[in-house]
C-alpha cells in the first residue's frame, strides 16, 4: 500500500513542476511578445533597424518641430484596429527590405494612412481659432558682406468651430472634399464644400472634365485634413540654402566670414553624390580664406573652423545617394514656393453650377497672408 501512494506523491510532484513551468513559460511569453510589440512601435525600430531605408527620413525627423513624438503616435494612433492593420500592412514592407527590393526613393503621399483628424489632432487643436501669425524669414545674399534681408509677413491662420470657422484652418473646420486625379494628390479636379443646410457648392478643373464622372468623384474623393497642406509636417528635406541661412540666422556660423554663404551653398548644391565628396568639398573652404583672405584665417580661424563643423552637419541633412532623395524630391503643399501648394485648387477650379457663371475658386494672396512689411 505504502509504493503507490509514495508513486502517486512523485507524479503529484511531477505534475505541479510541469504546470508551474508551463505557467512561468506563459508568462515569459506574454511578457516577452509585449517587449517585442513595444520595441516594433518605437522610434529605434522604425528608425534605426531598417537603417538604410529610413535613414533620410529618421536624420530629418530628428531636426523636426515633431522629433519628440513617435512615429506610431501619427502613422498609427491609438486603438487596437489600426495597430492590428499597421502590422498586416508592414509584411510587405519587411519582404521588401528582406529582398532588396524597397522603393528608391519611398514613394508618398502613404496609402491607408490614418485620417489626421484621428492622429494631428490628438494634440493640435484647428477648432481653437488662433488668430494671425507674424511670421520672419531671414536670407543672406551670395556677397562678400552675407547681406542680410528679413521678410516678415502676417499669415491669416484663423481656424475656429465649423459655423465661424475663418483663414487658412477654415479648410478643416468645414467639410471640404476634394477628388485627386494622380497618385501624388497634386492634380485636383474637383472640390465639393458642404454647407449646414446639406447643400454641395461645387467645382471643377475646366481643362479636366472629361475625367471628372459622378461615380469617380463618390468612389475616389477624400474629405481634406492636416496632411493635405502640412504633408511634410515632420521629414522636411530642405536644401542647403534655407539650412546655412538658418545657421547664419542663428549664428551657427559667422555671417562676418567673407563670402561663407556662397562658399557654404556652393560645396552643397547641386546635390553631391556621397557624403564623403560633400564633406571633402566643405573641408575645401578652408583654402579658399588661405588663399583668398589670409587675414580673415588668422583672425577668425576659430568662426571658419565652427563654420565647417556645422557645414557638415547641413551636409548630413541633404545627402542620401543610397536612397536617391534630395531636397527637391518631395513636392510640400505648405503655400507655393516648392511646388503648386494652395494654387492645386484657388485660381484653378471653377464653379459650375445651374444658372450661375463659371467664376474660379479666390486666389487673392491676402486670403492668405495680408501684409508684407520688407
Amino acid at each position: 500500500m505504502t509504493e503507490p501512494v509514495v508513486e502517486n506523491k512523485k507524479h503529484r510532484r511531477k505534475l505541479i513542476f510541469l504546470l508551474l513551468s508551463g505557467a512561468a513559460g506563459i508568462i515569459l511569453l506574454v511578457i516577452g511578445g509585449y517587449q517585442l510589440m513595444e520595441f516594433t512601435d518605437s522610434t529605434d525600430f522604425c528608425g534605426r533597424l531598417c537603417h538604410q531605408v529610413m535613414y533620410p527620413e529618421y536624420t530629418v525627423y530628428q531636426e523636426s518641430p515633431h522629433s519628440r513624438v513617435n512615429c506610431v503616435e501619427c502613422h498609427v494612433g491609438y486603438g487596437g484596429g489600426y495597430f492590428v492593420r499597421s502590422k498586416i500592412s508592414g509584411i510587405p514592407q519587411v519582404w521588401a527590405v528582406l529582398t532588396n527590393s524597397y522603393e528608391r526613393p519611398i514613394t508618398t503621399p502613404v496609402k491607408n494612412l490614418r485620417p489626421a483628424r484621428e492622429t494631428c489632432e490628438q494634440c493640435h487643436r484647428p477648432e481653437r481659432f488662433a488668430g494671425d501669425l507674424v511670421i520672419s524669414h531671414t536670407t543672406y545674399a551670395p556677397d562678400n558682406a552675407n547681406t542680410e534681408r528679413v521678410d516678415t509677413r502676417i499669415m491669416r491662420v484663423g481656424g475656429g468651430e465649423a459655423e465661424a470657422a475663418r483663414d487658412i484652418h477654415w479648410h478643416i473646420a468645414a467639410s471640404v472634399w476634394y477628388l485627386p486625379l494622380d497618385a501624388a494628390r497634386q492634380d485636383i479636379g474637383w472640390v465639393g464644400v458642404e454647407d449646414s443646410s446639406g447643400g454641395l457648392a461645387e467645382y471643377f478643373s475646366p481643362d479636366k472634365s472629361s475625367e471628372i464622372t459622378p461615380e469617380r468623384i463618390e468612389k475616389e474623393r477624400r474629405l481634406m485634413d492636416c496632411v493635405d497642406c502640412h504633408n511634410r509636417a515632420t521629414h522636411v528635406y530642405r536644401s542647403p540654402e534655407e539650412l546655412v541661412d538658418t545657421a547664419l540666422a542663428q549664428g551657427k556660423i559667422d555671417k562676418t566670414l567673407p563670402y561663407i554663404k556662397w562658399q557654404g551653398v556652393t560645396a552643397l548644391d547641386p546635390v553631391n553624390p556621397s557624403l564623403e565628396l560633400a564633406i571633402s568639398k566643405i573641408e575645401a573652404i578652408r583654402e579658399f580664406y588661405r588663399n583668398n583672405y589670409p587675414d580673415v584665417l588668422a583672425a577668425q580661424g576659430a568662426s571658419i573652423d565652427r563654420a565647417i563643423e556645422e557645414l557638415k552637419n547641413i551636409a548630413r541633412l541633404t545627402t542620401f545617394p543610397e536612397m536617391k532623395v534630395t531636397w527637391e524630391t518631395y513636392i510640400d503643399n505648405i503655400g507655393h514656393q516648392k511646388g503648386p501648394g494652395c494654387f492645386r485648387c484657388h485660381g484653378k477650379l471653377e464653379a459650375r453650377q445651374a444658372g450661375a457663371e463659371k467664376e474660379a475658386i479666390d486666389a487673392d494672396c491676402s486670403l492668405c497672408h495680408y501684409l508684407a512689411l520688407q
